[in-house]
């Protein structure tokens, strides 16, 4: 799914996602991502459920209003200690699929608000 126009430049933007690749200002990524304001940062995780407090150290530390987790073609829930853990370090933390995922993202960043990302690309239906 192509994202309409960007007005605002500043920053990074997601501009497509489809099946197998995330477009993020021009750059195709074919594999998992954390995205930023200024910084894409490729992930070692096969899956969202194999995230740990470890994985959000950089994100702990810059305190985003809120950490968004797109799990693919499908909602997969984290595991509840790592929600907790986030909430503690005063960080929402969502889970959804990767579409609403990249639409809530462009909402947020379109309203200056401080909002990180770990998306998974959207699988093949079978």
């Amino acid at each position: 799914m192509q994202i309409d126009e960007i007005h605002d430049k500043q920053g990074l933007w997601i501009e497509e996602f489809d099946t197998g690749k995330i477009t993020i200002n021009g750059q195709q990524y074919v594999g998992p991502v954390c995205i930023t304001a200024t910084e894409v940062i490729p992930l070692d995780k096969n899956t969202a459920e194999e995230l740990t407090i470890e994985d959000f150290s950089q994100a702990i530390e810059e305190k985003p209003e809120v950490i968004l987790i797109g799990t693919g073609s499908k909602h997969v829930f984290i595991h509840p200690r790592l929600t907790v853990q986030l909430v503690e370090k005063n960080i929402g933390v969502e889970s959804m699929n990767t579409a609403a995922a990249c639409r809530t993202f462009m909402v947020l960043r379109s309203e200056g608000r401080n909002v990180w990302a770990w998306l998974w690309p959207l699988t093949a239906e079978s």
